[in-house]
């Protein structure tokens, strides 16, 4: 298998016999199949996959809180029930991916391994449904969404620091990430970038194409999706009986120059939602900053990229 510890952005970490159990799980696996930017992978070169984000997520557990094998449990299996392409598509027909991860956690063979390490499937649905370092608090930045904000950026090859530097400058309580002032207003401006290229309007709407394509389909053919994986769906899509979804497929897979996005809602074209904003802020010195100046204009700038689009194939 691979090796985990080679992970690029954070130190290494040696990982437990339970969690080298699980990343061997086809649950664990399937993530390594499923694009952490959805259907943004059609049209962006920044690719990762959920494995890659959840190996950093347990990574950063592991590195904050090295004796709590419950958490670093939990990390490794916080997206599993994540469908193909993330986000895109588990609106459209009707999914809940944390609900399907409380399920995969209890199936035999996630609890299975848990057992034999004496961990309850209980006690890892429980921390993965209430506060805990790796959501952060309503207002507070987790480990979860800390890792996507990192990894996302480096990605698009503007971190610029060296986020094993970063770590040294960071805590994690069960509130969430804590900082000094300077290192917080740089995970602020990583933030803002990360949402700039989350709401590039291609980006969403290469989204909302798949999403429609994969609900023509799928109404046709009426199957399970959830547990697929990103290619399958799209070969699926290829070869649907629906010549809409095919043409949709065929334009995000070879013809992008098809793809028309506007701010203009004419009624013709697909319309593109607004989306939704990361909000959460880490704490300055165990403080947090939510009713500061800074965390205003963080959160207008935020706000300003929230834009309906129509999409339309030329």
């Amino acid at each position: 298998m691979m090796n985990v510890r080679n992970e690029p952005l954070y130190p290494g970490i040696q990982p437990t016999p339970l969690e080298l159990d699980l990343i061997q799980s086809s649950y664990l696996r399937r993530l390594k199949h499923l694009a952490h930017y959805g259907a943004g992978s059609f049209v962006s070169p920044v690719t990762h996959s959920r494995f890659e984000h959840t190996i950093g997520v347990w990574k950063l557990a592991a590195y904050f809180f090295p004796e709590h094998h419950l958490l670093r449990a939990s990390a490794l299996l916080h997206d599993i029930g994540h469908l193909p392409f993330s986000h895109a598509v588990e609106r459209t027909l009707g999914y809940n991916h944390h609900q399907l991860t409380l399920k995969y956690i209890q199936s035999n063979d996630i609890s299975s391994r848990l057992k034999k390490a004496g961990i309850s499937t209980d006690d890892v649905c429980h921390l993965l449904t209430n506060q805990s370092p790796l959501t952060g608090t309503d207002l507070v930045l987790g480990l979860d969404h800390l890792d996507s904000f990192i990894r996302d950026t480096y990605m698009m090859s503007d971190l610029n620091r060296d986020p094993s530097e970063i770590l040294t400058n960071l805590s994690c309580t069960e509130k969430g990430i804590s900082t000094d002032q300077q290192t917080a207003e740089w995970l602020l401006s990583i933030i803002v970038k990360d949402h700039t290229y989350m709401h590039a309007p291609m980006l969403k709407a290469a989204d909302r194409l798949l999403a429609e394509a994969v609900h023509l389909h799928w109404f046709s053919v009426k199957q399970d999706f959830s547990f697929l994986i990103d290619a399958q769906v799209t070969a699926q899509l290829i070869q649907s009986p629906n010549a809409k979804a095919r043409s949709i497929i065929q334009a995000l897979l070879f013809e992008p120059n098809r793809i028309h996005v506007s701010e203009t809602i004419t009624g013709t074209g697909y319309v593109v939602p607004k989306g939704k904003i990361y909000h959460r802020l880490p704490l300055i010195n165990g403080d947090e900053m939510t009713q500061t100046d800074q965390a205003s204009t963080f959160a207008t700038e935020l706000e300003s990229m929230l834009k309906e689009y129509e999409v339309c194939l030329k």
